[in-house]
């Protein structure tokens, strides 16, 4: 049975209309609750492993080596302290938090487990918990913490790339870790933090394995798996979903949160990588990312929908380049919020455009983002 269009973008508007805080529910039975389905449209035929391994399998393989690039030089400033040592590590964070942003609204698979996404990234932070953590983790005298075996049972405040931000950008810290009394402690945390980054990284493209091995291989040959894919055909489905939910996470987590109804209720403080002055940067990283895998999962519509999808990424990919740089600044001024508001419409639209023509398209499921805070 075939939905209209208009079903499929009423359903959509209900989950843009979701509020700004917490984390979407990854298991994919979950994610598919309060799903509709539509019939096949005459489209080219595209495979859910195909894009798992042309387009999400690079990333991950990305990601891990910045991680991995990022530990060498925490372990590189730890044995030699040096201002350039710093200027490296700062560059470094830029290029792992940006290769976490590309893949950060993909909730199946690997990093479903072991809270891997929260521990690689806990946003929203909630009552200051990473500052919390990190001076914790300054004050205490022993190092048992900080062991690999150890650190990743810790709150996942302590363990992510919040905390690296903070170990960087946070008035006096980069000062911090060059000299003084807590310097080597700092250093070693840093290192603690970036190792266990790497670890996370590596674990969630291990599980993915290969066309001969681990979950892509199973999906590949259609198998189930009691934990990712029960029902590997749900795939496609999932993928669609979080391709919707990346446009979501940008507007309701990095824009409507920060800006708030009125410039006086704007919290700009809360800004994604403000410390860092990444805000902007994070959010084009994941715009570009989201809009590639709708134009790769685009490759299956016919020449009128590809066309429909080709503009509304093309113009969410513009907006994100147009930002304010500070995304918590821009909040506070009339011409600033003005530009995030234009920005959100083309974002809004982006998602719009993964109902329809896109799922239509493609005869996929579309399911609902849970990012309610609850």
């Amino acid at each position: 049975m075939r939905r209209s269009p208009f079903a499929l973008v009423l359903a959509l508007a209900s989950q843009m209309g979701q509020a700004a805080q917490g984390v979407p529910v990854v298991a994919a039975a979950a994610s598919l609750l309060g799903t509709f389905f539509v019939g096949r449209a005459d489209a080219a035929a595209i495979s859910g492993p195909e894009v798992v391994e042309s387009w999400l399998l690079p990333r991950y393989d990305t990601l891990l080596a910045e991680a991995r690039a990022n530990r060498e030089a925490w372990q590189a400033l730890c044995a030699a302290p040096s201002q350039a040592g710093i200027a490296g590590l700062k560059t470094r964070f830029g290029a792992v938090s940006d290769g976490w942003a590309a893949v950060e609204f993909i909730t199946f698979g690997p990093v479903m487990l072991s809270l891997r996404a929260d521990r690689m990234n806990l946003f929203p932070e909630r009552r200051n918990a990473v500052a919390r953590s990190i001076a914790d983790l300054v004050a205490d005298p022993t190092d048992e913490r900080l062991h690999a075996e150890r650190f990743p049972r810790l709150s996942a405040a302590a363990q992510g790339l919040p905390a690296l931000e903070r170990l960087l950008y946070d008035d006096g810290a980069a000062a911090a870790l060059l000299s003084g009394p807590e310097a080597g402690r700092r250093c070693a945390i840093g290192l603690a933090i970036a190792t266990n980054i790497e670890a996370i990284a590596s674990e969630i493209r291990q599980g993915w394995g290969n066309r001969q091995d681990g979950l892509l291989a199973q999906l590949i040959a259609g198998k189930s798996d009691p934990v990712y894919f029960p029902d590997p055909s749900a795939l496609m489905n999932q993928i669609v979903t979080d391709l919707a939910g990346a446009y979501q996470r940008v507007v309701d987590q990095r824009m409507l949160a920060v800006l708030g109804k009125t410039a006086d209720d704007a919290k700009p403080l809360t800004a994604d990588r403000r410390r860092s002055g990444r805000s902007k940067a994070t959010i084009v990283a994941m715009i570009a990312s989201a809009d590639s895998l709708g134009t790769r999962l685009g490759e299956g519509l016919d020449p009128k929908g590809r066309e429909a999808l080709d503009k509304a990424f093309a113009a969410a990919d513009a907006a994100a380049a147009k930002l304010p740089d500070d995304i918590g600044a821009a909040t506070k001024t009339t011409q600033g919020r003005k530009a995030l508001h234009d920005a959100i419409t083309v974002f809004k639209a982006a998602q719009a455009s993964v109902a329809d023509p896109l799922a239509s398209g493609l005869g996929v499921a579309l399911g609902f983002n849970s990012l309610d805070g609850d």
